[in-house]
């Protein structure tokens, strides 16, 4: 075990020097110029910001020199843990990520946990009561809901919730997890994933659900409960789980559109506001944690998987 989990770690390094190579492309390759982005508002209050000035900041931070030497600083900067400066901001980059990347954390586990609580009982029953009301109920909504975007939905329930039931107040900004300020975005974040989780625990648990060993436990006499805990769910898990390793940072790092609606000052908002400002520095080193975490998420799906199935071998 400890040897697979090192040569999977060993692996991750070409794999995040490609992706980092990519994205480095792709950010020179955009339109737009970090430092005009900079000086945005000191241009619209006074225009004494010469062409000189901008060489220098240019210079500073190694735009004028070719595309391979500015990879290669910062691959080497890299491997230091240094992360570089933003550009825009002129702060390290590495504690602005570690600042609101925990909040974004927290948003996700707490989606994931809400995840798992509905998603993985709702596919059971769609499949126990397969092509009858409650199956065509429990997919149908769930496909329904992953249909309407976020920033529909959002705002429909803050009409709903708010303005005609009062339940709540307006949800704004971020007091910390266990606060009724994040019901309503935990709430969001975990409905986009909700029809897949439950899709695929219905197909896995049909698939399961006429085999030998399930037919033989029912013939034993043991309730239904106790066969589907015991027999189905387990083996029905194996497939689920490998849409969790996937769905686990897509909820920590794409929640830009709940973030902007709520005022929460998260990961996605850090993201957006670099790409927007094509701060270089800033999208490099959010793009290095949103692969580890992608490449460190599949890792441990594939260390549950033994867990799950004595069949499978690392």
């Amino acid at each position: 075990m400890l040897k697979y989990i090192l040569l999977r770690l060993l692996a991750m390094i070409p794999l995040l020097f490609v992706v980092l190579f990519i994205v480095f492309s792709l950010g020179h390759l955009a339109p737009g110029d970090p430092v005009e982005m900079m000086y945005v508002n000191v241009m619209l209050e006074q225009s004494t910001v010469t062409e000189e000035q901008k060489q220098e900041v240019r210079h500073r931070y190694g735009l004028d020199q070719p595309f391979f030497v500015q990879f290669g600083t910062y691959v080497q900067r890299l491997a230091q843990g240094d992360f570089g400066n933003s550009i825009t901001q002129s702060r390290p980059v590495l504690p602005m990520i570690l600042k609101v990347f925990p909040i974004s954390a927290q948003l996700g586990l707490a989606a994931l946990i809400l995840l798992v609580i509905v998603g993985i009982p709702l596919g059971i029953l769609a499949a126990l009561h397969q092509n009858h009301a409650g199956d065509y109920a429990i997919v149908g909504g769930s496909l329904f809901l992953r249909t309407v975007p976020v920033y529909v939905l959002a705002p429909l329930l803050l009409i709903l919730l708010v303005l005609q039931l009062h339940i709540m107040d307006v949800p704004n900004g971020w007091q910390g997890l266990l606060t009724t300020n994040v019901v309503l975005p935990v709430f969001l974040l975990m409905l986009f994933p909700l029809a897949v989780v439950i899709r695929q625990m219905r197909a896995s648990v049909l698939e399961v659900i006429n085999t030998d060993y399930v037919r033989t436990a029912r013939a034993k006499g043991l309730r239904e409960r106790q066969v589907v805990i015991g027999h189905i769910m387990r083996n029905a898990l194996t497939p689920v789980v490998t849409e969790f390793g996937l769905i686990v940072t897509g909820l920590i790092t794409g929640s830009v559109f709940l973030e902007t609606i709520f005022g929460i000052p998260g990961y996605g908002q850090l993201y957006v506001n670099a790409l927007r400002q094509r701060d270089y520095p800033l999208i490099m080193g959010c793009t290095v944690l949103a692969a580890m975490l992608v490449m460190l998420s599949n890792l441990v799906v594939d260390v549950i998987y033994p867990m799950l199935d004595p069949r499978v071998k690392l």
